[in-house]
C-alpha cells in the first residue's frame, strides 16, 4: 500500500549508462558560470546539502577545486556523488587529453571522475582524443566516459572507428529546442542524453505558452521546464548559484505533468539556441576528427 507517489523519479533517481556497472543521477547541479572565490563552492556546499548527487563541472569554468573543496567538506561518502567533469577545448589530442585529465583530478582532489566529457567536437582531433579518454577509463581514472555538443553526424563517425561509443552526450536541451532528430539516434544507440540550458538561461520566460501551462499546474516556470526533461527521460543539470533557485529547481519530484500538457509542451519546440556551443553539432567531420 504505503501513499500513492506522483510519480516514479525521485532527486536520487538514477539512469543505467551503456556497458556499465555505474549508474549516473537523473538530476544535478550545473556550474557554468560559477566563479571561484565561494560562488561555485557555496553552491555545491548547498546543493549536495539540499539532496542533489551529482555536480556537473569542466575545465573551461575554472571552479573544479572548489567542487572538490565542496565535496570535501561535505558529510558524504564520496561514492554517493557523481562528478562530472570537460576537457578543454585548447588541449584535445592523446598526450593532451591524457595529461588534463591528471590535472582535473588533481584540481577536483579525487582518485577518480565518474564521468569525463570532451567539451565540444571544436578542439578537433576528436579520435585521438576519444583514444585517452578510452584509456584513462582502463585506468580506472574516469568511470564512464562520454561527450559534448555532438551531432548525430560526428556520434556515427566516432562509431565509425571501432572504438567504444560515448555512454552520454550533454548537449543543449530544452522545451524551447527540444533536439528531436540528435536525441532519437542517441537513443537508438544506448547513448545517455544529458540536457545542459534546461531553462534556456530564462530568457524564454514568459514569452511563450510554457508560462500558461506552469500556471495552469501552479508550479514555476523554471520548475516546468525541468520536470518537462525529467519526464522525457533525460538526464538534467539546471544551474543556479542561489539558494532559493538551487531549491527550487530540485522540488520537481512531487508532481506530474499530464499527457495533455506534454503534447502542448511537444508544441513550444522552436529551435531556440541558448549556447553558442549548440552550433558545434554541425561542425563537418573533416574538421574534428
Amino acid at each position: 500500500g504505503g501513499l500513492c507517489r506522483p510519480s516514479r523519479f525521485t532527486l536520487s533517481s538514477t539512469v543505467a549508462l551503456r556497458k556499465s556497472p555505474h549508474r549516473m543521477p537523473r538530476f544535478g547541479l550545473g556550474t557554468w558560470l560559477s566563479k571561484g572565490q565561494g560562488e561555485a563552492l557555496n553552491a555545491c556546499k548547498f546543493a549536495l546539502a539540499s539532496g542533489y548527487r551529482m555536480i556537473d563541472t569542466a575545465a573551461l569554468y575554472n571552479n573544479e577545486e572548489d567542487v572538490g573543496r565542496a565535496i570535501a567538506e561535505s558529510d558524504m561518502k564520496r561514492e554517493e556523488i557523481f562528478v562530472v567533469t570537460k576537457l578543454h577545448t585548447n588541449f584535445h589530442g592523446k598526450k593532451e587529453a591524457t595529461a588534463e585529465i591528471q590535472k582535473s583530478l588533481k584540481k577536483l582532489g579525487l582518485e577518480y571522475i565518474d564521468l569525463f566529457l570532451i567539451h565540444s567536437p571544436k578542439g578537433g582531433k576528436v579520435v585521438q582524443t576519444w583514444e585517452a579518454l578510452v584509456e584513462a577509463k582502463k585506468q580506472g581514472l574516469v568511470r564512464c566516459i562520454g561527450v559534448s555538443n555532438f551531432g548525430i553526424r560526428q556520434l556515427q563517425e566516432l562509431k565509425a572507428t571501432g572504438m567504444e561509443i560515448p555512454a552520454v552526450n550533454q548537449i543543449e536541451l530544452h522545451v524551447w529546442n527540444q533536439q528531436k532528430e540528435t536525441v532519437k539516434y542517441m537513443e537508438d544507440n544506448g547513448i545517455a542524453v544529458m540536457g545542459y540550458c534546461p531553462l534556456a538561461r530564462v530568457k524564454k520566460f514568459g514569452s511563450t505558452k510554457v508560462a500558461a501551462i506552469a500556471k495552469e499546474l501552479k508550479v514555476t516556470e523554471a520548475q516546468l521546464a525541468i520536470r518537462w526533461s525529467i519526464q522525457k527521460g533525460y538526464i538534467t543539470i539546471p544551474k543556479s548559484s542561489s539558494e532559493k533557485r538551487i531549491k527550487e529547481n530540485s522540488e520537481v519530484f512531487d508532481f506530474t505533468i499530464p499527457p495533455r500538457l506534454m503534447e502542448e509542451l511537444e508544441q513550444c519546440d522552436e529551435g531556440f539556441k541558448a549556447s553558442n556551443s549548440v552550433n558545434n553539432m554541425k561542425l563537418p567531420w573533416r574538421e574534428v576528427k
